[in-house]
């Protein structure tokens, strides 16, 4: 696992250089999704050349996690929550798009590579103590403030909403099964955040977008970027692409699930929707 984390962390690196190079041009966008996964895809897969033996599915979507448009989901389906139709749907097809252009990048690079070399064999990563795990996530949570240019008073939220999201995803996993139950996750999640939105001053988003960046890569896994860089088992890799869909989904319906729960105390206006790439990754 120390392995894994060493790549992910050169391959964020790279991604993050180039997510805030690009943040003054919203026509890169798109592309700047693509050449992240792709570039960061041939430096993990560089990796195994000098390190020894690792899982480098599991490193280069660790690495690449901050570019999965979990942020953009979220608004989308929250402005469909509430009736901002005009709004929410625009802004979850873009965040499909996104999505799309990181699987391109992945399945690019993955398909340059093998015209050189093979791919490198599948190696079983082993999982740190549930301890350290918890206290990384804290960690990454307190980075999460800083990308999402977080209030100094918000960060503990920000972490607490990354911690719900990652215990809750824990519990249904251990109840029922690996793939667990990403709806029933959003909507802990969903219901978390909204009732931290009660409060004076305090936005919903605050504890849901941070949740839903740990949530979105957490069940997806590596196994959608093995299917992607064509490592995957004969016969499986469309049931694991299919299978990417459905978590979006149920993620999306967890969230909307949530505001009949407790209905958001905010209203969307119909009138001004916001364009689709606001909102962050």
């Amino acid at each position: 696992a120390w392995l894994e984390m060493l790549v992910a962390f050169f391959v964020g690196v790279l991604a993050g250089a180039i997510h805030f190079g690009t943040l003054r041009s919203q026509r890169l966008d798109l592309q700047k999704s693509f050449l992240a996964a792709f570039l960061g895809t041939l430096v993990a897969l560089a990796f195994t050349f000098v390190l020894p033996p690792f899982n480098a599915a599991r490193a280069l979507f660790g690495g690449a996690t901050l570019l999965v448009p979990a942020m953009v989901v979220t608004l989308g389906s929250m402005e469909l929550a509430t009736g901002a139709v005009e709004a929410g749907l625009p802004r979850l097809m873009y965040g499909l798009l996104r999505f799309l252009m990181l699987g391109v990048g992945f399945a690019a690079a993955g398909t340059l590579w093998r015209f050189a070399w093979p791919l490198p064999p599948p190696v079983e990563a082993h999982a740190l103590p549930p301890l350290l795990t918890f206290f990384l996530v804290a960690v990454g949570g307190v980075a999460l403030s800083v990308c999402m240019s977080g209030r100094p008073r918000d960060v503990a939220w920000i972490v607490g909403g990354v911690l719900i999201a990652y215990e809750t995803q824990a519990v249904t996993k251990m109840v029922l099964g690996d793939r667990g139950s990403p709806l029933v996750a959003a909507f802990v999640l969903g219901v978390a955040g909204l009732l931290y939105g009660r409060g004076r001053g305090r936005m919903p988003m605050t504890v849901i977008m941070p949740g839903m960046l740990q949530l979105a890569p957490g069940f997806i896994g590596t196994q959608a970027v093995v299917a992607l860089l064509g490592a995957g088992v004969a016969g499986a890799d469309d049931d694991r692409l299919f299978n990417v869909l459905l978590v979006a989904l149920q993620l999306v319906l967890g969230l909307v699930f949530a505001t009949v729960v407790v209905p958001p105390r905010f209203s969307v206006e119909r009138d001004s929707p916001v364009p689709p790439s606001a909102g962050g990754a």
